[in-house]
C-alpha cells in the first residue's frame, strides 16, 4: 500500500519559517537575558552603576569620547553610594560634607534613579534654595538635568512599561507609570511641604536661608533627609547638625583628596586661582573655620600633616609611645589616641560609660601599642579610671593623671619665656605644643614641595596625622575648630567648651585626647615588679 506523500512547502517558504523561528528564539533568549540583567541590577546598585550609568562633562566637548561618558566611581564614591542606600533602608537622616566637583549631586541623583527604576512606590524629592537649581530647561547643571542624562541612557528594557517622555517627564516631576515611583523637586522656603517622600535630598544645605523653617517642614515629609553641601562657616543649621546633632555614622565626607585624578599640583594651581584664600579653604578643603578669626590650628596645617609621611621618608615612629585618654561621661565617648614620637595612630573610641571597663580597654590599647606612658584626664569621671589603673598594673607603663586646668609648667620657649609666663593653664600649653609641631610640619611640607615659605625641620619635630577613616577624620576636623585668645593677664588661653557650644560645636574629645600625649611624663605611678607581685597576691586571695 502506498504511503501518502507529505506535501512540503516550497524551499523559500521553509527558509522564511526557519528564519522566523530563529528570530523568535533570539527574542526569547534576549528577553531572558535582559530579565536576568535587570534582576542583577535591581539587587546590586554598584553593578548597575558600573554598567549603565553615564554622566555629562562639558569639558570633553570636541574630544573623541564626547561629553557623555560612563560614570566610573572612585572607591570613596562607591562608599558614598552604599552609605546613601543604608540611610534610605534605615529611613535615617544623614549629612554629606563635600568639596566642589566631587560628584556628590550626581551620586545622589544616581541613587534616586536606581530606586525609581527598581523599587516600586519609591519617592525621592530634591530641594534647593532656588527652583532653577532643581529644574530649569536646557540647564545641564540643574539637578533634574543630571537625572535625565542618566535616565535617557538606560537600556530600553529597564524603562517602565508605558513610559513616555512627553507624558511622564514633567517640570520637577518624573513619574514611573508601571510602579508608581516618583522623583520630584522643590525650591526655596517651600521645601518639604509637598507631601511625603522616601528620601529628601537638600542640595547646598549650608546656603539655604531660614533652614530651621525648612527642617520643620521636612519633619512631616520624611525621616530620611540627606543634607548635602560644601561648607559655609559655622553659623548655619548644616554646621550645627555636623558638629552637634548627628551621630558619626550619619555623616559622610567627600574630599577632593578622595578623587584619584586630583594631585597636589592640581590643588596648588586651583588654590592659586582664587584671590580670596578662604574660598579654597571652605569650598575645597571643607574648612568650617576658613573665615573665623583666632583659630588655634589652621586647617591648612592639618592637611599638611596628613601627607607629610608620604613625602618625608625619614619620618619614623619612635620606640617609646604615649597614649592620650579622654574619658567620656554619660553619653560622651571615651577616646584613646596612641602617638609614637611624630607619628599619631588612628583614634580608638569606646561608647560605654563604665569607667572600670574603660580603664581595662585603655590598658589593652597600651599593651597592643607597646606604650610606655598613659596620660588621662583626671577630673570628674577620670577618678574612676585612675582607681582601676592602679589595681591592674602593666610592667613598664607609667600612668599620668592630668588636670589641664592647673598652671602651665616651667618649660622654656625659644624666646626665653616659660610656659607659666605665656599660658593661662596647662591646657593652653599642650595645645600650643601641638600647634607648634603642626606649624613646623606645614613649613616642612612646603619645603619638600619647593613652595614659598617652606622651611626644613627635623623629622622628629613634625607631626604626622592619620586620615581616611572616620575617627581620624573627626580628629583632623576638631583640631581646626578650636580658637585661642588671651585672658585678663594677657596669657594665652584655649576656647572653653561652653564657648564652643555657643558656636554650635560639640566637645572636641578627639583633639583633647591628642593634646594629652603632649603632657610630659611625670608619672604619679610607675609599675614595678613589686607592684605586679602584690597584684598577683590579691588575685590569688580571691
Amino acid at each position: 500500500m502506498n504511503q501518502p506523500q507529505l506535501k512540503l512547502p516550497p524551499m523559500a517558504v521553509l527558509l522564511e519559517q526557519i528564519k522566523a523561528e530563529k528570530a523568535r528564539r533570539q527574542v526569547e533568549a534576549e528577553a531572558g537575558g535582559w530579565k536576568a540583567e535587570r534582576a542583577k541590577c535591581a539587587a546590586d546598585i554598584l553593578y548597575w552603576w558600573d554598567k549603565w550609568v553615564w554622566t555629562y562633562d562639558p569639558r570633553l566637548v570636541g574630544t573623541p569620547s564626547g561629553p557623555y561618558v560612563p560614570f566610573k566611581l572612585w572607591p570613596k564614591q562607591r562608599d558614598n553610594v552604599l552609605w546613601l542606600m543604608e540611610r534610605i533602608s534605615k529611613s535615617e537622616e544623614g549629612l554629606e560634607e563635600k568639596s566642589r566637583d566631587t560628584g556628590a549631586s550626581y551620586i545622589c541623583g544616581g541613587v534616586a534613579v536606581h530606586q525609581w527604576l527598581f523599587n516600586p512606590g519609591f519617592k525621592a524629592t530634591f530641594g534647593s534654595r532656588k527652583v532653577d537649581y532643581v529644574d530649569k530647561k536646557d540647564n545641564p547643571d540643574s539637578l533634574f538635568a543630571k537625572l535625565r542624562i542618566m535616565l535617557r541612557r538606560q537600556p530600553q528594557q529597564f524603562m517602565p512599561a508605558g513610559f513616555q517622555w512627553s507624558q511622564h517627564d514633567n517640570y520637577m516631576r518624573i513619574f514611573n507609570p508601571e510602579t508608581g515611583a516618583v522623583i520630584s523637586g522643590e525650591g526655596g522656603e517651600e521645601m518639604g511641604r509637598g507631601g511625603r517622600s522616601t528620601v529628601y535630598f537638600v542640595d547646598e544645605a549650608a546656603f539655604v536661608p531660614n533652614a530651621e523653617n525648612v527642617e520643620k517642614a521636612l519633619s512631616g515629609n520624611t525621616d530620611c533627609v540627606i543634607w548635602v553641601s560644601s561648607v559655609n562657616g559655622m553659623g548655619n543649621l548644616f554646621a550645627r547638625k555636623r558638629h552637634m546633632i548627628l551621630k558619626e555614622h550619619q555623616i559622610f565626607r567627600l574630599h577632593w583628596r578622595d578623587d584619584p585624578r586630583k594631585s597636589e599640583e592640581w590643588a596648588q594651581a586651583k588654590q592659586a586661582s582664587f584671590s580670596d584664600p578662604t574660598t579654597w579653604a571652605s569650598e575645597y578643603d571643607i574648612d568650617y573655620t576658613a573665615s573665623v578669626e583666632g583659630i588655634c590650628i589652621p586647617a591648612l596645617w592639618v592637611e599638611s600633616a596628613k601627607i607629610v609621611a608620604s613625602l618625608e621618608p625619614a619620618l619614623k615612629p619612635s620606640a617609646v609611645g604615649r597614649i592620650g585618654l579622654d574619658v567620656g561621661a554619660g553619653k560622651a565617648k571615651s577616646v584613646a589616641i596612641p602617638r609614637h614620637g611624630p607619628v599619631v595612630s588612628p583614634p580608638q573610641v569606646r561608647g560605654e560609660p563604665d569607667t572600670t571597663e574603660t580603664a581595662h580597654w585603655a590598658l589593652e590599647i597600651a599593651r597592643e601599642t607597646s606604650a610606655r606612658h598613659l596620660n588621662f584626664d583626671a577630673p570628674g569621671v577620670g577618678a574612676g579610671v585612675s582607681s582601676t589603673l592602679m589595681r591592674n598594673p602593666i610592667k613598664g607603663l607609667s600612668v599620668v593623671p592630668v588636670n589641664t586646668g592647673l598652671p602651665a609648667t616651667e618649660r622654656k620657649w625659644p624666646d626665653g619665656r616659660t610656659s607659666e609666663e605665656m599660658f593661662g593653664n596647662s591646657k593652653a600649653e599642650v595645645w600650643w605644643l601641638c600647634r607648634t609641631a603642626l606649624q613646623r610640619t606645614h613649613e616642612h611640607v612646603l619645603y619638600l614641595q619647593g613652595k614659598p615659605n617652606g622651611k626644613k625641620h627635623s623629622p622628629t619635630d613634625l607631626l604626622a596625622l592619620p586620615s581616611g577613616d572616620q575617627q581620624s577624620d573627626i580628629l583632623c576636623l576638631q583640631l581646626s575648630l578650636v580658637k585661642w585668645g588671651r585672658n585678663e593677664k594677657g596669657k594665652i588661653v584655649i576656647e572653653r567648651k561652653e564657648a564652643l557650644q555657643r558656636r554650635g560645636i560639640s566637645s572636641p574629645d578627639h583633639a583633647d585626647a591628642l593634646m594629652l600625649t603632649f603632657i610630659d611624663p611625670k608619672p604619679t605611678m610607675v609599675i614595678t615588679d613589686e607592684m605586679l607581685a602584690r597584684a598577683a597576691q590579691r588575685v590569688g586571695r580571691r
